[in-house]
């Protein structure tokens, strides 16, 4: 790598002049800059920018200033500082047509710059990326680049971002042939340029335009934009925008003969690239100049400069170019009548025109076989060449090289004495010609010239005449039957639209009604559930409610009864006791009932709030300390602390008083009753655990499934069955679990799991 670079430079150098005298007056200033005492930040980058500034005619002294401000970025870890290095390397490699190196380099820019997020350095190097791949012809990877960066521009609005996009893009138009693409593009560059007045891209945007027309054949219009370009070059002082648009403006007056004023344009183009070492222009002039000499009868001096244009194309590795010197060679060598140098030339520019998609080139390539096959008398060839570059020439629609390839065809159908064919492609000629003659004298000239040369010719045309009338006969009754099948068709075309319409209506309307059947069931069925729940809590009332509020009465008429009289002997306190319990029993159905008349509602009745369960299980346990005392019962409490949970306070009382009354109602009397409660990892755990009388498993199962069974307590205590019911459906609004384990005869455990936010 390090021999390739050293090569690089020492090809470089050749091209390494003075700077011009204002440039040089600024290049001092910023060179004194870097010497004085600033800081190694600032050093660095006025580094990077003289290398910048002087990449295009000192090389060598640009990589100088490269290589030092790329120490410094090493030495401060400045990612995006190496990102500058690597960038300004590679746009000097890819103009001198290094463009492997080229790409690396900004490979490893765009690299850095990603890793220190500068969003404006990063997509100016995806630009750049793609001029590389312009360069080379690549034109579908040029493309991606250019949308890419352009995609960006826009978003952020950076006008000069945008139209250099859109110039680039129109190039890769212009080159494929899609000529009004290319147009379109170039006027939204202007658009946009005119908005921030940048003279300068705005003159390119022209010589993009001009160099349009000229293949669409229009130099005047193509004169116009160079003359715009160069008036705003000549005010800014641009070097190379001047050098291209005198070179421009004199391949135009090449194509029309004025090849004085085109070798005057040339010359002048040349010694401006010279004074501002444009190597790449400097072969083109060299180029032009050459084939210009040959055109002016001076084929020698021609091969000459073409020759010298062609060595720097090949030092600068500009494939595309050094193909195009091959078709020059040739066809100066054709005017020499050196056919097989020429042929030979062609061919070796043939395969060159294929890898790099250059229709332009190609068309050349053919259209100078075809010269070389008339002259040679190889006419079926001839005519194969002439066709192979009209049919791209029609593709691209280059009118230039359609008019020179129908006069090829012209001059073979003449020179086989076919002259209708000949009058054809001369009529053909004539259509894409830029004659100074007008259509009709151009018109009358050839007429006369091809009625000396047939006696039919006029029968011909009149046969002609006769057939184009019968075909526009044929056209009129195939019009009338086309506008008449069109009626037709479009009336079934209405006739089944209307059948469509009212069948999707018929849909519609017969959706609708499923929809409020739908509903009408649903809705019968929520009301049959309803009635069903209603009739369960009546017959609850009448028969659960009835029995413990008869006893009430019963107890309170008997205590009615003997107040006062100290003659009856009865037990007071265990009256009073049975009386409480009965109340309540009652109060806890009634709650119950309650609750479950509501669960229907489900979420709807859901209102979390911040609680604190540990007090809501103390406030709960007080409530049934009274019934544990009356069966002996031991409260065992393990609670964590404080336990705050965002969850519905009513429901999570009911589900802790639920199981608190269940494990009293089946304990045996003198036994313990455990109570947890604890928070792990974001779930809270509600444990009680009793010794009472426990379940089977199939009765365990049952309770998880449906909810529960009425039993009666170790205290003959009555149950309706509902309990276990509503814990279990609580539960579950709480996105919860409730888990059995009972063994009959030992006991149960329940366990409420359920998520908390504390």
């Amino acid at each position: 790598m390090l021999l390739h670079r050293t090569l690089f430079i020492l090809i470089l150098v050749l091209f390494s002049v003075q700077l011009p005298a204002t440039d040089q007056h600024r290049h001092d200033s910023l060179k004194a800059q870097i010497e004085g005492d600033i800081a190694d930040s600032i050093r660095m980058r006025i580094l990077f920018d003289l290398a910048e500034e002087v990449g295009a005619s000192d090389t060598l002294l640009s990589f100088s200033y490269l290589e030092r401000g790329k120490e410094i970025a090493e030495t401060l870890n400045d990612i995006n500082g190496l990102g500058r290095y690597y960038k300004i390397d590679g746009k000097i490699n890819a103009r001198c047509g290094s463009y492997k190196e080229a790409i690396l380099h900004y490979d490893r820019a765009l690299a850095c710059f990603n890793e220190a997020d500068d969003q404006v350095n990063f997509f100016e190097t995806i630009k750049d990326k793609g001029n590389v791949y312009l360069f080379q012809s690549e034109y579908t990877q040029a493309m991606n680049h250019y949308q890419t960066a352009l995609d960006y521009y826009r978003r952020n609005n950076m006008v000069i971002g945008i139209s250099r996009c859109l110039n680039n893009m129109g190039i890769i138009h212009k080159n494929r042939g899609d000529y009004v693409e290319a147009l379109s593009v170039y006027q939204e560059s202007v658009v946009y340029l005119d908005s921030v007045q940048d003279a300068l891209d705005i003159s390119q945007a022209f010589i993009n335009m001009g160099n349009l027309f000229v293949l669409l054949g229009g130099y005047e219009r193509a004169l116009e934009y160079f003359g715009k370009a160069l008036e705003i070059a000549e005010r800014k002082n641009a070097q190379r925008t001047i050098s291209l648009c005198l070179s421009n403006s004199g391949v135009i007056q090449n194509k029309i003969g004025n090849h004085d004023e085109a070798l005057n344009l040339y010359q002048r183009s040349l010694k401006v690239s010279r004074s501002h070492n444009d190597p790449v222009q400097e072969s083109n002039c060299l180029i032009n100049i050459g084939t210009n000499y040959a055109d002016m009868g001076e084929p020698e001096k021609g091969l000459e400069y073409v020759q010298q244009g062609m060595e720097i194309k090949i030092e600068l590795g500009d494939e595309r170019i050094i193909s195009n010197c091959y078709i020059h060679l040739a066809v100066i060598h054709t005017m020499m009548e050196e056919y097989e140098k020429a042929i030979d030339l062609i061919n070796r520019a043939i395969p060159h025109k294929k890898k790099l998609d250059d229709p332009d080139g190609l068309i050349r390539c053919y259209l100078g076989l075809g010269t070389i096959g008339v002259d040679q008398e190889r006419y079926s060839e001839a005519k194969r060449m002439a066709d192979m570059a009209l049919e791209i020439a029609g593709e691209i629609r280059a009118m230039e090289y359609m008019a020179e390839g129908y006069l090829i065809k012209r001059e073979i159908a003449v020179k086989r004495g076919d002259y209708r064919s000949a009058y054809k492609f001369a009529m053909q000629h004539h259509l894409y010609t830029d004659s100074l003659m007008d259509e009709a004298t151009a018109k009358a000239a050839m007429e006369m010239e091809f009625r000396t040369r047939s006696k039919v010719l006029q029968q011909e045309i009149e046969n002609l005449r006769i057939q184009s009338n019968l075909d526009q006969l044929l056209v009129r009754k195939r019009t009338l039957v086309f506008h008449t099948s069109l009626v037709i068709v479009s009336v079934l075309l209405l006739g089944l639209i209307l059948v469509l319409y009212f069948m999707r209506r018929h849909k519609n309307t017969s959706l609708k009604l499923e929809e409020k059947n739908l509903v009408i069931t649903k809705q019968n069925l929520k009301l049959d559930h309803v009635n069903k729940t209603k009739d369960r809590m009546m017959s609850i009332i009448a028969h659960d409610l009835r029995g413990p509020i008869g006893n009430q009465l019963t107890a309170v008429e008997v205590l009615n009864r003997i107040e006062g009289d100290d003659k009856v002997e009865i037990d007071r306190k265990r009256l009073l006791g049975n009386l409480k319990n009965s109340a309540s029993y009652s109060l806890e159905l009634l709650e119950n009932l309650l609750h479950w008349s509501r669960l229907d509602e489900g979420a709807s009745n859901y209102h979390p709030e911040e609680v604190k369960l540990n007090t809501l299980v103390s406030n709960c346990l007080s409530l049934y300390s009274e019934s544990a005392k009356s069966k002996e019962l031991e409260f065992i409490k393990k609670i964590d602390g404080t336990i705050t949970c965002y969850a519905d306070k009513i429901m999570m009382e009911t589900i802790y008083r639920n199981l608190i009354s269940n494990a009293i109602k089946f304990s045996n009397p003198g036994g313990t009753i455990t109570i947890g409660l604890s928070s792990v990892d974001g779930m809270t755990h509600f444990r009680i655990s009793d010794q009472g009388i426990g379940m089977t498993e199939e009765e365990a199962h049952k309770v998880t499934l449906n909810g529960g069974v009425s039993r009666r307590g170790t205290a003959n205590e009555k149950g309706a069955g509902m309990g276990l019911t509503l814990v279990r459906e609580f539960t579950k609004l709480h996105n919860g679990k409730l888990s059995i384990t009972s063994e009959q005869g030992k006991g149960s455990t329940f366990e409420v799991v359920i998520p908390c936010i504390n």
